[in-house]
């Protein structure tokens, strides 16, 4: 008997199917390929050994053929005398098989083998008259979806997220950069798990993305609304902008007036083949508590000459 299955799952032999079931679900987390970025070739190798073993250790009938025969059914079939079966008949070569040439042996051929079936004329039983026929059928896990909010920020630059999966676990998934409310991110296997050796199904995450205090996505574009003063407006300024991967000084032409957009090329979404832009958009704040000083000088200025008016743009 071998233990291989077992050892890859880390479970000793007389492991209960909750505690299979546990630890499948621990390691298939710590291998899946979308969850490990480093090397996902290494981990998509060890992931698939992971299913493997749990494909046989969770259901019963397969995991009493590999505790009795250290193969699982699915690999009995192998064929050309590989594995642990040697066939020899009839002065056959060793290696042969009754059932063809290669030596691929289906189950129901093996069990025949020792139940008297088909060709030995002993009687004829199928896998499920061997076994019994209250033998679990093999069921395939279901897909499940979450929707899972993420910080405005989060969603044009990317990052990791941590979601809860069935079975009170936690995975951590990467946000693409520039990812679209509602897009739908695919982690495999971790849906809901499956029965008597069925794959798990997959787990969809749903993005909803959080609204900004003051950032507005367009396509790919983000706007910004910047309120400046009345003298920043006439006389022109350098000023501070946010945006969502730090802060951008900008220079405001003189005489400018609310609405004016100021563009910053390549600092929006992040596209599959060019970034969007950042838009700041200026909204001229008129100062509070005028004097009537204030009031006087604004009316001087804007009594002066048509001449001068035109040369200050107003």
């Amino acid at each position: 008997m071998t233990n291989e299955y077992y050892k890859t799952l880390g479970v000793p032999a007389t492991a209960t199917p909750e505690e299979i079931q546990k630890a499948y679900r621990k390691l298939a987390k710590k291998y899946h390929p979308d969850l490990n970025k480093g090397d996902p070739k290494k981990a998509k190798e060890n992931f698939q050994k992971v299913q493997e073993a749990f494909d046989v250790l969770s259901n019963s009938e397969k995991r009493k053929i590999y505790d009795q025969y250290g193969v699982s059914p699915d690999q009995m079939g192998a064929g050309g005398g590989q594995g642990p079966f040697q066939w020899s008949f009839s002065g056959g070569a060793p290696g042969s098989s009754p059932f063809g040439r290669g030596g691929n042996v289906n189950l129901d051929d093996f069990i025949n083998m020792f139940t008297g079936g088909g060709r030995g004329g002993y009687g004829s039983q199928s896998a499920e008259d061997f076994f019994g026929a209250d033998t679990p059928s093999v069921k395939n896990g279901t897909d499940v979806e979450r929707r899972i909010k993420i910080p405005f920020t989060v969603a044009i630059t990317g990052g990791k997220k941590d979601i809860e999966i069935p079975g009170d676990e936690v995975a951590t998934f990467t946000v693409p950069a520039g990812i679209a409310d509602g897009a739908k991110i695919r982690l495999r296997g971790l849906g809901s798990p499956g029965k008597n050796g069925g794959r798990a199904g997959d787990l969809y995450v749903i993005v909803q993305i959080e609204e900004h205090p003051f950032f507005e996505r367009k396509e790919n574009n983000l706007y910004v609304n910047v309120p400046v003063s009345l003298q920043e407006a006439v006389f022109g300024a350098k000023i501070d902008v946010p945006s969502p991967r730090g802060i951008v000084n900008l220079t405001i032409p003189p005489c400018s007036s609310s609405g004016t957009k100021l563009r910053v090329k390549g600092l929006g979404v992040p596209g599959k083949t060019a970034n969007g832009d950042l838009f700041a958009v200026l909204s001229v704040a008129l100062p509070q508590n005028w004097t009537a000083a204030d009031k006087a000088l604004l009316e001087k200025v804007v009594s002066k000459p048509k001449e001068l008016r035109e040369k200050l743009k107003w």
